[in-house]
């Protein structure tokens, strides 16, 4: 086999010149790249991904204790939510701490599509020399097409983006929205209604649904109720869905519904559930379940990292979701009613 000395004699390149290129860092012209290509696979020459990446961390650390940068890509709506949402801090919290454990720094980047393209995006991100991308779950899909990935590694948290699938990290939606509707019924509850906006489920490929759909079939105790998936929750609507459905427990993100049905007589949990799809968006200590976002995070880091050493950039051919079962978590908005 081949050596990067035995390249570089071959095509003229100093030998760290010919490393850069065959890494793919981004700091070679593509033309002089391609040339150095061309004559390894000409001279057999195979990578060795993982002695590299050993070796790159050796030389890395006589000058520096950092491995790296990981960008994180945002939009201005999400750096605001990112600053006061519980779901965000935790999410961030875990993925800061997990890479600087792999002797990584995030760094974060926000688009403005009217103001600066994505090609600038691109142009800074290299410029930088960072080459991992973490896309983070944006609240609406994104068209991030504007940039070339074949110069990065990229994770992504949920299904944001539009037409590009990279490697995903998300919750387990649809075998724990199974989990709490298979114990509730065994609570005795015999009306679950979901009621989830529809542009949350969508960003998720309509899993909460999905799973919903498919206890119903596989149910003999409880009864069919509609889904309620407005565009935008309001009390007008819910109410029109509350009385047409009359669910016993109501299954979604919004927890101000419980105070809603207060104001009409109804006590939470005596005349009805309530049971959050994501505790991180619900105020007091209502039953439902934490998805987790700190874990969510550490494993984003992990696969982005892993993709890193492994020298693997662009749109993955076969693109795999990595994903976490949420957990149930005890509270009072429910209770055994048989």
């Amino acid at each position: 086999m081949s050596s990067v000395r035995a390249i570089a004699e071959a095509t003229n390149y100093s030998v760290a010149t010919v490393s850069e290129a065959l890494r793919n860092t981004g700091r070679v012209n593509e033309n002089t790249r391609q040339v150095i290509i061309e004559a390894a696979d000409r001279m057999g020459y195979k990578r060795n991904a993982l002695v590299g990446d050993v070796m790159s961390r050796v030389r890395r650390s006589q000058a520096s204790e950092c491995n790296g940068t990981i960008a994180v890509i945002e939009t201005e709506s999400f750096h605001h939510s990112r600053n006061y949402s519980r779901w965000h801090k935790d999410l961030f919290g875990g993925a800061q701490q997990r890479a600087e454990s792999l002797g990584y720094k995030m760094e974060f980047f926000e688009f403005k599509l009217e103001k600066r393209s994505l090609k600038r995006l691109e142009q800074i991100l290299r410029a930088r020399g960072i080459s991992a991308v973490f896309l983070p779950p944006y609240t609406n899909s994104r068209d991030l097409e504007g940039i070339n990935w074949k110069w990065f590694s990229a994770v992504q948290l949920d299904y944001g983006l539009q037409k590009v699938r990279m490697h995903t990290v998300m919750p387990d939606h649809h075998t724990s929205m199974l989990t709490a509707l298979n114990r509730l019924e065994k609570m005795g509850y015999r009306r679950p209604g979901l009621m989830v906006e529809r542009f949350q489920d969508e960003r998720i490929l309509m899993k909460w649904l999905a799973a919903y759909k498919a206890f119903e079939d596989q149910t003999t105790e409880c009864e069919s109720v509609p889904v309620f998936e407005p565009w935008e929750l309001n009390r007008k609507n819910f109410f029109a869905w509350f009385k047409r459905a009359k669910p016993d427990v109501i299954i979604g993100h919004r927890s101000e519904v419980i105070g809603w049905l207060e104001e009409k007589g109804l006590e939470c949990p005596a005349d009805i559930g309530f049971f959050s799809l994501n505790l991180h968006h619900t105020k007091g200590k209502t039953a439902g379940l934490n998805l987790l976002p700190d874990q969510l995070g550490k494993v984003a880091i992990e696969v982005l990292v892993s993709q890193l050493h492994m020298q693997e950039r662009g749109v993955p051919h076969i693109p795999y979701t990595t994903s976490l079962q949420a957990l149930w978590v005890d509270g009072y908005s429910v209770q055994n009613v048989e």
